[in-house]
């Protein structure tokens, strides 16, 4: 039986309409209907990792400052001849062990020598500054090109807001040694006796974990530390001549804005590899104590 017209043309339509149609959404619509959380802004894992990593490669830096600096040290007061210099292979060994670069290491043993790593040789120089609020620095330096380094620490001082000048009257010269005794050996009041017999020879203190800090003039550091190191089995960890400050000239740091300025500047000279030492005026006020400690870490005395 045939199907009127009309049923046969909505039959037709309906056979050739395909079975499923697929809804076309825009991209903006597709967006809203998305169920994942969208990503906010400062909160994803790299910015945790990067402040993770900074803390980390400044743990590292004091670290391999540490190592470089007793490296240097033994080779100066024993040679750079490992075979007859036990302290010194030791102090690599150690360095080697906690993946201070080669090229650090060797570095400080030709420093030790008065030579930079490609056999120039190094002179030394002092440079002093003034940063804000009247805080005093000295920077001890070992350096094959004065200019260039004036250059670059002057430049680094003037992006901080400090200035060139006289400020050695600040501080005053001092040897300096620090020994550790083994268990049971030798106290304080010991080092103290043997002292007065020593010309030349200033004070002695004990530090929080046992070890002890030897003052002394300039001239006789290394005679007066090997005398008391020899007598008293001790081990030397340092042995350098420092700016000391002088007590009545103190700065006290009382903001975290003015330790985060100065820590930033400090950072950034230690960054310098003729840099050997720096020395300032300054001690904790109102700063926090990690304000503070961000300061101190970078200080040699």
């Amino acid at each position: 039986m045939a199907l009127p017209k009309r049923f046969a043309g909505a039959l037709r339509q309906l056979v050739a309409r395909p079975a499923t149609s697929r809804m076309e959404i825009c991209c903006a619509c597709r967006q809203q209907f998305s169920t994942t959380r969208p990503r906010e802004a400062g909160h994803n894992k790299w910015s945790k990792t990067k402040h993770i990593k900074a803390v980390t490669d400044k743990k590292k830096m004091v670290e391999r400052t540490s190592f470089t600096k007793l490296i240097a040290m033994y080779s100066r007061m024993y040679g750079d001849d490992i075979q007859f210099n036990p302290a010194l292979a030791n102090a690599i060994a150690a360095a080697s062990k906690a993946s201070v670069p080669k090229a650090l290491i060797e570095g400080a043993i030709a420093s030790g020598q008065g030579k930079s790593a490609s056999g120039a040789k190094l002179e030394p120089m002092t440079m002093e500054f003034l940063m804000p609020p009247d805080i005093a620095l000295i920077v001890d330096i070992e350096t094959d090109s004065k200019q260039r380094t004036l250059q670059d620490l002057k430049l680094a001082v003037k992006k901080a807001g400090g200035i060139s000048g006289s400020t050695a009257f600040n501080f005053a010269r001092r040897g300096r040694a620090v020994l550790q005794a083994k268990a049971g050996g030798a106290a304080l009041s010991d080092l103290l006796d043997e002292a007065i017999e020593h010309d030349g020879a200033q004070d002695v203190e004990e530090n929080d974990d046992g070890s002890y800090v030897l003052w002394t003039d300039p001239s006789v550091l290394m005679a007066i530390t090997k005398a008391f190191a020899a007598k008293f089995d001790l081990e030397l960890l340092a042995a350098d001549i420092v700016w000391a400050p002088n007590e009545d000239t103190m700065v006290k740091l009382d903001s975290d804005e003015s330790a985060a300025l100065l820590s930033s500047l400090l950072a950034t000279l230690k960054e310098h590899s003729e840099v050997k030492a720096i020395f300032a005026n300054t001690k904790q006020g109102r700063a926090t104590e990690d304000a503070w400690e961000a300061v101190e870490r970078h200080l040699d005395v």
